[in-house]
Order: C-alpha cells, then sequence, then structure tokens
C-alpha cells in the first residue's frame, strides 16, 4: 500500500519555525524519516491538479486554470469539464487496485468499480471541493458520523471579519474530519493507494497569511486577535492530523508526503492588466488615469462580497461556475481585439486572437511576433504607483514546456509580478501609457502561491530511487503511485521515486 498525502500548499518556512518550536512533532518526526526531495515547480500553478490526476506535463493535458480558454469556441470552460477521462483513479481502477481517495480539488465525478471517491468530506466548495461521491451512499454516511459537512467558500474582494473568523472555525475542524474519515473508510479493507488532501492549509494561506494587511469590513478587537494566530493554528490541527492518519495506516504502507506550490504573500497584479493591455494595443485612446475594464473586477468592486456571495449560493454550484466563465470574456468585439487576457489569481495571462487558431481570430501568423513584442514592450513600461518594480519577467510557454500537444492552447504570454505585496496596491503607472487604477480591494487575499514544491518519502515496502537525467517533476508523483500500486506507466513521461524488487 502507499500513502499519498498533499499537504496543498503550506509555508515551509513556517514549517521549519513550527518544528524549531517543537509545536509540529508529527512533520517533524516525517521529515527525519524520510526522503525530502525539492520539486521542479510548476510553470503555471492552475495546472497542478491535472498534471497529478493525469501525470502528463501542462503541454500535454492543457488545463492551466479552473478558467481555461476554449479557441475552438471563443470562451472559457471549467477545467473539470476538459480533464482527460484517463486520470490516476481510472487506470488504477481499470488494473484492479482499490483507490481511497478524499477531497482531491477540482477533480470530475468518476465512477470506480473497485475505488471510493469523497469531495467535501473536510468542507466543500464550489470551486475547490464539490460536494459528491462515489458511491453517493458515502457522502450520507459520512454526514452522518462528522455531521454536515460546512461550506468554506472564498470570495474575491473585501473581505468581512465575520466571514474570515467563520472560515477559520471550518479549517480548524477540517484536518480533524479528514483523518476521522480516513479511520472510517478504512475499517472495512485496506485500500492499494489512499489519496488525500488536506485542503485547509490552502485556503488558510491564502485568506488568513497576514489579515493585519487587509481591509476587513466590520473589525472587532476579539475578532482580530482571533484571525491572527488563525493561520498557524490550521498547521497545528493539520499535523495533529497527520499523526493520526499515520497510526492508521499498516506497518509496510509507503508514504508520500508532497506539495506542488508554497505559500506566501499575495502578490497578484492580474486584475489590473486588462486595463494595462488595452492601453498598449489602442494607445489613441489613453485617458492619463483610469481604472480597469475587466467586467469581473467590475463587479467585484461594485457589488459587495457579501451580495455576491448570497447571489452565488442562491444558484447550483455549476451554474455559478459557467456564469463566472461566461463574464471572463463578455461584451468582447472579437473582430476588433488582437489580443486579451485570461482570468487568473497569479500571473498574468494573455492569449492572442490568432485567424486560423481562434474561432474568431483575426491577427495572422506573420502578425503574432510583432504583436507578441509590442505587449512585453508596452508591459514593461508599467510600474507599481509608488514607482516600484510591478514586473519581473514575461515568458512565453514554449520556452519553458516539453513539447506537447496542448501547447498551443496555452496563454500566448505568462507575466510574473514583483515579489512586492499587492494587498494595498493603489495601481501601476507608464510615462507612456498612464496610470491604472485598481477597482475595488483586489483579490481580498493576503496570501498567494510561491515556488516551493516538495515531496517526502517514507519507504516501507520499496526504496528510495533518484530520478534519471532531470530534476524531479510533480509528473514523477503519479508515476510513484502508480509504481507502488504495480501498475505500469511506460506511456507517461513520470519516474517513480520508489524502487520495488
Amino acid at each position: 500500500m502507499i500513502a499519498a498525502i498533499s499537504l496543498e500548499a503550506p509555508s515551509l518556512p513556517l514549517i521549519q519555525q513550527l518544528i524549531a518550536d517543537n509545536r509540529m512533532p508529527h512533520f517533524a518526526a516525517l521529515q527525519r524519516e524520510g526522503e525530502v526531495v525539492s520539486l521542479d515547480p510548476p510553470f503555471l500553478d492552475g495546472a497542478v491538479y491535472a498534471t497529478l490526476y493525469t501525470g502528463q506535463h501542462l503541454s500535454e493535458h492543457g488545463i492551466y486554470s479552473l478558467f481555461t480558454w476554449s479557441a475552438s469556441e471563443q470562451r472559457l470552460r471549467l477545467s473539470h469539464e476538459l480533464l482527460s477521462g484517463d486520470t490516476l483513479f481510472r487506470r488504477l481502477d481499470r488494473a484492479g487496485k482499490r483507490v481511497l481517495a478524499i477531497d482531491p480539488p477540482e477533480h470530475p465525478i468518476q465512477e470506480l468499480d473497485n475505488g471510493v471517491v469523497v469531495s467535501g468530506c473536510q468542507f466543500r466548495s464550489r470551486v475547490h471541493l464539490a460536494k459528491w461521491s462515489r458511491p453517493p451512499s458515502l457522502g450520507k454516511e459520512l454526514s452522518k458520523l462528522l455531521g454536515k459537512t460546512p461550506r468554506g467558500e472564498e470570495t474575491f474582494g473585501q473581505p468581512s471579519q465575520h466571514h474570515l473568523l467563520h472560515l477559520r472555525k471550518i479549517l480548524l475542524q477540517a484536518p480533524s474530519r479528514l483523518a476521522r474519515g480516513v479511520e472510517r473508510l478504512m475499517e472495512e479493507r485496506t485500500p492499494d493507494v489512499l489519496w488525500l488532501h488536506m485542503a485547509a492549509i490552502h485556503l488558510a494561506g491564502h485568506q488568513l497569511w497576514d489579515t493585519a494587511s487587509v481591509d476587513i469590513i466590520g473589525q472587532s478587537s476579539t475578532g482580530t486577535s482571533l484571525l491572527e494566530k488563525s493561520l498557524i493554528d490550521v498547521y497545528l490541527a493539520a499535523d495533529t492530523a497527520l499523526g493520526q492518519i499515520r497510526k492508521i495506516l499498516p506497518d509496510n504502507a509507503d508514504l508520500l508526503v508532497f506539495w506542488a506550490k508554497g505559500m506566501g504573500p499575495e502578490t497578484c497584479r492580474s486584475d489590473l492588466l486588462p486595463e494595462m493591455l488595452e492601453r498598449i494595443l489602442n494607445p489613441r485612446t489613453i485617458v492619463h488615469t483610469s481604472s480597469g475594464n475587466d467586467i469581473l473586477t467590475k463587479l467585484r468592486s461594485i457589488v459587495p462580497t457579501s451580495l455576491r456571495s448570497m447571489v452565488a449560493d442562491a444558484l447550483p454550484d455549476s451554474l455559478s461556475l459557467q456564469l463566472t466563465a461566461r463574464l471572463g470574456t463578455i461584451g468582447k468585439d472579437w473582430k476588433a481585439v488582437r489580443a486579451f487576457s485570461l482570468p487568473s489569481d497569479g500571473p498574468g495571462l494573455v492569449r492572442l486572437n490568432i485567424r486560423g487558431r481562434e474561432r474568431n481570430g483575426i491577427v495572422t501568423e506573420s502578425e503574432a511576433k510583432v504583436l507578441c513584442d509590442e505587449i512585453i514592450e508596452g508591459l514593461q513600461t508599467f510600474c507599481d504607483i509608488d514607482g516600484k518594480q510591478c514586473i519581473v519577467g514575461i515568458e512565453r510557454p514554449g520556452d519553458h514546456l516539453p513539447p506537447g500537444p496542448k501547447l498551443d492552447g496555452l496563454p500566448d504570454l505568462v507575466i510574473r509580478w514583483s515579489d512586492e505585496s499587492s494587498t494595498n496596491l493603489r495601481g501601476v503607472t507608464s510615462p507612456v501609457y498612464g496610470t491604472v487604477l485598481r477597482e475595488g480591494a483586489g483579490s481580498g487575499r493576503s496570501g498567494n502561491h510561491i515556488p516551493g514544491a516538495r515531496a517526502i518519502i517514507v519507504p516501507r515496502s520499496g526504496t528510495y530511487r533518484t530520478i534519471n537525467g532531470r530534476n524531479p517533476h510533480l509528473v514523477d508523483l503519479n508515476a510513484t503511485v502508480l509504481a507502488a500500486a504495480g501498475v505500469p506507466h511506460n506511456d507517461l513521461p513520470g519516474q517513480s521515486l520508489l524502487a520495488y524488487h
């Protein structure tokens, strides 16, 4: 048996500090016993789940965000609609292996003959953890054991203290719910593969990273004091759950604990990109100072967070997400659009409207390179409104990813933002294109993803092996699980981090 446990997106410096303070004993023991492996970071954070589930590189599976562009349809699609049906769980199931998976984020509903998949055990959310299970009866059984699954939504925009305290309560309980769910579901039969995600660490990092840096509605001194230590409290709860889960595992179970990205301060400026791009593409229409024209940004700034949450909660989750996807490109006159920004809560993403590639494309292949160069040159004239650097690099995916059939479906340009916190950023400015002011409170997050992928491997039935010819990568985690279960994976690019004789 192998147990693969994702810590999602933790802060390694925070974990190391808590270990030094003797406050995370179970994680400390894991590091002492296991082999610690640094992984190459994903080129785009939003590609993590599809990479883990398919065992393929981004250029092969093509999913880089919850909302991924479909050129043939000239619109955004939800990632789970585009995910290949040949997932890790399906591969294991076809081979007759029993999978027990709990809370795989952004995973489509899949029927398995031998396995069990539960989503929405720790908490449920329309984006990250939809509420479903296979077989369906398991969800009801776990609800009887653990109580009704609470809803833990992340709503972009100015947060309220009431909402953050609500999230705090849910996230502190989530690791225990996971451990108790594992204990119950492993009572009847030990699986060949146990696959878990500690989703609370991820959401806590976004919302509770540094609440003192965010303008919060309805603050009280008591609530402020609770929120200040909430992130650490969630980490400690996760460590306790990790210890409980390890006690449940058979003595000969191999253990793979990993995370695909780290967490640090919020630095995203992608809500400003649509107007920055508009200034570059249509310089004759420049107004020296104005706010962004992205429809999602405008809605977030005009409609209060609480009201948007009420509307979203009143709709079926799938419909709410579909509407958000439609809003991402609503109102565009594609006959006049040469390039456009794609929704992102991390790096800025720009796609060219290329003829023959996009359904309504207008830019010829011969014009594309010149247009890319024009956009890059224009974006590099911008800085934060206080004069600090706002862009540290602009990349083309083809320069960083292996060849693959979906490479042409990715953004044409990826804008890497500065490490300077953007939590209270008012806007950006350019001596050529003027000033773009932020509408509203931006994302409302205080934390966001940074590089820092890592795996800790504790072999019991196998032995650790190094990767040949390159650095370890996320695709190797998929291969490791398949190798541990004795399932062939020669058609995938990953190499197993464990050897079996």
